[in-house]
């Protein structure tokens, strides 16, 4: 799997989600709250990749 650039990820927030983050205390425009916010949807995005093959192997 891999794993999606800081970059990529913070682009891919729309401004609503960002206004929406912001207002939660999550300041994506800061080095420690947006490697934070990348920490979470890293572990998401192997947590979903963890339940697909998990689903794959039941399946088979």
């Amino acid at each position: 799997m891999l794993l999606r650039h800081t970059v990529e990820i913070l682009r891919s927030v729309p401004p609503r989600d960002r206004a929406v983050l912001l207002r939660l205390g999550l300041d994506l425009n800061d080095p420690a709250d947006a490697e934070l916010f990348v920490e979470g949807v890293r572990a998401a995005d192997m947590a979903i990749a963890e339940q697909e093959r998990w689903e794959r192997a039941r399946l088979r």
